[in-house]
């Protein structure tokens, strides 16, 4: 399927060697470089009325949040990879931070992959600008730390091999919605509409899981010529683990694997620069780790043991697990000491989703009857399908959707959170091996099921978190599939 051409920007990384920051090769006798560094973006806390962001301050840090930054540069192009520790991450925020960015170190856009984790634990990041406002804005700092933390990996960039592989944890991804029973009853939608699954539906009268989850572990190493450890940038299809105190910040098992994956590789603690862990978010919209079986499957299992887990112990353990896979996959690495960097950047514009008849007139009712407080969260979208079916609601959603090749590994990058059927799809049908996939890419704009699954139902189908039009999915991947034909058709 080929999208619309008023539909699509296309960008392809450029050569930028005379800009000074560092010594750039020859084309006749190019030398591969990386560089790496964290910038941190902890909000602050406390209810300080002079400090603004788009959630109510914390009271404690556990760990800090940060913007990790992994720059390559194959002589002539450079590619800027950065996994941001928060909840979610707006377009104005990453369009902002790439404009900095490009100031500052000369990577355009295009070549810039700035991703949110996820972390239920941190903060959203929305840009909110006004004249003369008085109050300190998170979202309008946030770009200057994420292009800070870009310009310190170029700056130490130092001649690198790069390897990349491919692992698997199976038992910490569960697909968290079900088809349930008889014996539970009818599942009631958003608006008391019948739906057939639904999502986090307890651990009794399940039939089966809805769709797939995928295990695998992609994975890009880079180490110096001499073999210290730079880094290692990684992406899992699991949604945050969680298990963290309230009004408490913490990066969630994100983090705790970018520290991991270090120690195991061996990089020094005391090094300089410092080693790297990066782990974005892969296609996880519809995942948690959270065990879940049908009844059949627990007849069989029998009893099941059950363990209270300690404050940030589920999320130590999750990356533990990952960080071991990855590090025995690491022993097999094949090691280049020079790959071509390329990318393409398309801007896709979908509808933008509005409201049915009936869901209307559902909300219009809920709000007549004043129902305080409400009792369940479908009652709580009455006023988000009203706000969706207003005039003044733009008809349509531009959003950016990069693939990048890193030698012979293709990344995709997507701004939804997007279910793990579309990633293994896309996987599936990718003219470059491996892929990884990164979701909440250069912005975030609500859940991606697909066709089938909005047919059936359940939280992330519902209006306002989900905003685009029923079949997105498919255009997407399939622009996706098409920019992927493109970098493999380039000569190397």
């Amino acid at each position: 399927m080929r999208i619309p051409r008023q539909f699509i920007f296309t960008g392809v990384c450029l050569a930028f060697v005379s800009l000074g920051l560092a010594d750039a090769a020859t084309p006749d006798d190019p030398v591969f470089r990386a560089g790496a560094a964290t910038s941190n973006i902890t909000p602050s806390i406390g209810a300080d009325p002079n400090v603004r962001t788009s959630k109510p301050p914390a009271t404690h840090v556990h760990d800090e949040l940060h913007a990790r930054c992994l720059v390559l540069d194959d002589g002539q192009s450079k590619l800027a990879l950065v996994v941001c520790d928060l909840r979610h991450i707006s377009a104005e925020v990453v369009a902002n931070a790439k404009q900095i960015i490009q100031k500052t170190t000369g990577i355009p856009p295009q070549c810039v992959l700035v991703s949110a984790t996820h972390t239920h634990t941190s903060t959203g990041a929305k840009l909110e600008e006004g004249e003369g406002v008085a109050y300190y804005d998170y979202g309008a700092l946030l770009p200057w730390r994420i292009a800070e933390g870009v310009l310190r990996a170029v700056n130490q960039l130092e001649p690198a091999r790069i390897g990349w592989g491919v692992a698997e944890e199976r038992t910490q991804v569960f697909n968290r919605r079900w088809f349930l029973t008889p014996k539970r009853g009818p599942i009631y939608g958003a608006h008391d509409n019948i739906e057939q699954v639904d999502t986090n539906p307890g651990y009794s009268g399940l039939l089966r899981p809805a769709g797939p989850v995928d295990p695998q572990i992609t994975f890009v190493s880079v180490q110096s010529t001499s073999g210290k450890p730079i880094a290692l940038f990684a992406s899992y299809g699991l949604h945050y683990v969680g298990g963290i105190p309230a009004n408490t910040i913490s990066a969630d098992y994100f983090a705790m694997f970018a520290n991991r994956v270090g120690e195991l590789l061996g990089a020094d603690q005391h090094q300089d620069p410092p080693f790297v862990g990066l782990m974005a978010n892969g296609t996880s919209g519809d995942v948690n780790n959270l065990a879940r079986y049908s009844d059949e499957e627990l007849a069989k299992r029998g009893p099941q043991p059950t363990k209270r887990y300690q404050p940030y112990e589920k999320a130590r353990e999750v990356a533990n697990l990952c960080a071991e896979k990855v590090t025995e996959a690491h022993k097999t690495l094949k090691w280049h000491d020079h790959v071509k960097l390329t990318s393409v950047q398309r801007t896709l514009t979908f509808k933008r989703r509005y409201p049915t008849k009936e869901e209307v007139e559902w909300a219009e009712a809920v709000k007549a009857k004043k129902i305080k407080p409400m009792s369940t969260s479908r009652y709580s979208t009455y006023s988000t399908v009203l706000a969706y079916n207003s005039p003044e609601m733009p008809p349509t959603i531009d959003v950016i959707v990069q693939t990048h090749r890193i030698g012979d590994l293709a990344v995709a990058a997507m701004p939804f959170e997007v279910f793990a059927e579309i990633g293994l799809d896309l996987k599936q049908r990718s003219p470059i091996q491996p892929l990884m996939n990164i979701s909440i890419a250069n912005g975030s704009h609500g859940y991606l099921p697909t066709p089938e699954q909005h047919r059936l139902g359940g939280y992330e189908t519902w209006i306002g978190v989900n905003k685009v039009q029923l079949d997105a999915s498919v255009k997407m991947v399939d622009g996706l599939v098409e920019m992927l034909g493109e970098l493999k058709a380039e000569k190397r």
